[in-house]
């Protein structure tokens, strides 16, 4: 069996369902055993007290909270800076850890409890390195994304071709400069290509995936 890390980076302007959220993580981890990592990007600590209360609800098994602490008065593209830096740290965390994948799940999709064990198998069958399950659109039901919301990344993809980020220079991550300036799971995909790896782009295999609003 593979050891995987669910990794997310949250906030708490995101508090709408995480509750929901984590219930569902809940009820995932009884069917498929796996660690789950948040990355807080909340202003503050007060948030980080308010998720280990639903953790301690629902009773999330081998979970731990960590914050970054970014500079929160942020335009648009410094917030998703901060989305980008947290998913960063987890794909260190994933490959400095005793796991074989990163389960990214953002934590405003609902999935079936049987999900992970579906994209696990289907990882294991068609050896590849990435499986990304298509959602809904928030709000939509007309188009698709193909982004890393629910996506099963295994270890050596991380570490062949690095996290999904490169910060170079500093250590101040509200000046930081990037290689890439958004944060584009295609980008990455098409790196992966590139330089000889694989991915899986499916549709339909878990369903159904609400992605929450509200």
């Amino acid at each position: 069996m593979m050891k995987i890390l669910i990794g997310t980076p949250i906030h708490q302007m995101k508090d709408y369902c995480m509750g929901r959220w984590l219930q569902n993580v809940a009820k995932l981890q009884e069917k498929t055993p796996a660690d789950l990592l948040l990355m807080d990007n909340s202003p503050g600590l007060s948030y980080v007290e308010r998720v280990r209360g639903y953790c301690r609800k629902y009773k999330i098994k081998n979970y731990k909270i960590e914050h970054l602490d970014f500079n929160q008065g942020m335009s648009v593209d410094k917030k998703r800076d901060r989305i980008e830096k947290a998913e960063e740290i987890i794909g260190q965390k994933a490959l400095s850890g005793e796991y074989d994948c990163w389960f990214s799940w953002e934590c405003d999709q609902i999935i079936p409890v049987n999900a992970l064990d579906k994209l696990t198998k289907l990882m294991n069958a068609s050896k590849t390195m990435i499986v990304t399950h298509n959602s809904w659109f928030r709000g939509r039901t007309n188009a698709y994304l193909a982004d890393f919301g629910v996506a099963l990344i295994n270890k050596k993809c991380l570490k062949k071709f690095g996290p999904l980020l490169r910060f170079i220079a500093s250590k101040d991550y509200s000046t930081m400069t990037m290689e890439r300036k958004l944060g584009d799971e295609g980008w990455f995909k098409k790196r992966v290509l590139r330089n000889g790896g694989n991915y899986m782009d499916v549709f339909g295999v878990i369903g159904p995936i609400c992605h929450l609003d509200r």
